[in-house]
């Protein structure tokens, strides 16, 4: 764990801060304050509509991702996850008057991610980065010059700014980001994200979807990687996908009557250069027995070989979001009564 993060007493928000550095930019979220045992306020009164008088024990400040004149304050009490962070304010803004705004709309994205005893964090940026992005707020990394299509220079250099995704680069050169018409689909896809897992620096985060089709799932999985800057400069997307695909016979064919439907099973996987991961990915969904869902597991390698447990890991992500998407099947009351052989 990074040295300045090991002197916080609050073991959940530091891991959360870490794994969170490591998905967007290193310098996403920074400790302001930590005063554990401050009977005074941390920082100063920016206009938030809390109304609680206790001081946070820790300040930390949040800027947000694709949006380089926009960051908040946010306070944590030494009872996080089981008590919900405070907006205490914006850091700065893109313009006068965005403030009061952008404190509103920020409160009201947490007041729905929130929930105790879980951490909120990944959650409530993704969230708020296409929020304000929709209200044009806070600026823009996509903004371009007419006469060439470089970034602007408010831009961060980092990784992102690299050739080493070229396909991604290619859909996304200029100021228009790809949208869900760009790949046939009428309507942007549903992904159901896991918690975020943290392992030696190496960050896991898992998607799914529920996908009807072979070309539906490989537009998802595009479309994903298109728009996503931080899911294609990924270590790895480790997907696989189960579908009972129906077609209309359009012939006699065969013996079919015209008209008739046929049910064709689709499954398979990608390794994405992490050699048999897909494989068991898929697996999982086989002993999970869920159908109809493309899944989809990103790692950021943070520089640490994990061996066989990055597997175990893999899975456990790609588990968390089945479960929280519905897709697993409940068992009934005769099912889990059944055994099987005798001790």
């Amino acid at each position: 764990m990074d040295p300045v993060l090991e002197f916080l007493q609050n073991t959940d928000l530091a891991e959360e801060i870490e794994a969170i550095n490591a998905i967007y930019e290193p310098d996403t979220l920074t400790i302001t304050s930590n005063t554990p045992s401050s009977t005074g306020p941390s920082t100063l009164d920016l206009g938030s509509g809390s109304s609680d008088s206790s001081p946070p024990s820790t300040t930390i400040k949040l800027q947000l991702p694709e949006h380089p004149h926009l960051s908040f304050l946010l306070g944590f009490n030494s009872t996080y996850p089981d008590t919900p962070p405070k907006i205490l304010g914006t850091a700065s803004t893109a313009s006068r008057g965005e403030g009061k705004l952008a404190v509103d709309v920020l409160e009201d994205i947490l007041s729905r991610t929130y929930q105790p005893g879980a951490v909120c964090l990944f959650d409530l940026i993704n969230e708020a980065v296409q929020a304000f992005t929709e209200l044009s707020i806070g600026g823009s990394t996509t903004t371009t010059s007419n006469n060439n299509d470089t970034t602007s220079h408010t831009q961060p250099a980092s990784e992102e700014t690299t050739t080493e995704n070229d396909n991604y680069e290619s859909l996304t050169t200029g100021s228009i980001t790809p949208d869900h018409h760009t790949f046939n689909l009428t309507s942007p896809p549903t992904w159901i994200l896991s918690d975020v897992i943290t392992e030696k620096k190496s960050v896991f985060v898992g998607r799914a979807a529920h996908v009807t089709s072979l070309d539906q799932a490989k537009a998802f999985l595009d479309h994903l990687l298109a728009t996503e800057k931080k899911v294609a400069s990924a270590t790895h997307n480790i997907s696989a996908w189960r579908i009972r695909e129906t077609k209309s016979s359009a012939s006699t064919a065969g013996g079919s009557k015209h008209g008739e439907t046929t049910e064709m099973i689709v499954q398979d996987c990608d390794d994405d250069g992490e050699t048999a991961a897909g494989g068991r990915l898929l697996h999982l969904m086989q002993l999970m027995d869920v159908w109809d869902v493309v899944v989809v597991v990103t790692r950021w390698y943070g520089g640490v070989l994990l061996g066989p447990d990055r597997f175990r890991i893999i899975n456990a992500a790609g588990r968390d979001a089945l479960v929280k998407g519905g897709f697993v099947k409940e068992k009934t009351s005769g099912e889990k009564g059944k055994k099987k052989g005798k001790k």
